[in-house]
């Protein structure tokens, strides 16, 4: 039997989104970072990552630092348009979705994964992201969203099959 990491790709179609906007905490608003904020944005991704329970992503993140991370998400702007959808609470990034708009092929892809800060996780911040991801995704003309993710962390567990994800299994 084959030991992980598992690798699942949880999909939506988006021909059926029709879900309505989840509860959210009034203090968190989300919006789009703009460029001088990507330093910020790669602390989320890479401390969302590096407090997940049970440390899956210990040996991934041994190649990645908030700077290479930022270096990464620099380059995924410039050269695939990619663009980062944040939430704010008290002036401060508390969690994010980096995303890239395939128009060729019809699909939006969260090249990041959706990402939350662990002090801030439980109150409706993912859900918020996820949905607001998914519909902007729509909005764009797309008709698909996926992420690739590990099987087993807390978004594959409890978020990505919220608003008609649908996952499926990877052979690595």
């Amino acid at each position: 039997m084959p030991f992980g990491p598992f690798y699942c790709v949880f999909r939506w179609d988006l021909s059926s989104f029709e879900y309505s906007e989840p509860p959210h905490p009034p203090e968190t608003l989300l919006r789009y970072a703009d460029a001088g904020e990507i330093g910020s944005v790669a602390e989320v991704w890479y401390e969302g990552l590096k407090d997940e329970p049970g440390a899956p992503w210990g040996d991934y993140l041994k190649k990645w630092t908030p700077g290479t991370a930022a270096k990464w998400f620099l380059d995924s702007q410039r050269r695939m348009g990619a663009r980062f959808l944040v939430a704010e609470k008290e002036k401060a990034l508390v969690g994010m979705n980096g995303m890239i708009i395939e128009k060729r092929s019809g699909i939006g892809r969260f090249f990041t994964g959706v990402v939350v800060r662990s002090a801030e996780r439980n109150l409706g911040i993912g859900s918020m992201l996820l949905h607001c991801s998914l519909r902007d995704i729509k909005a764009e003309g797309l008709r698909k969203a996926e992420v690739e993710t590990r099987d087993g962390i807390t978004a594959s567990k409890y978020l990505y099959s919220k608003f008609g994800g649908k996952k499926h299994m990877v052979q690595s």
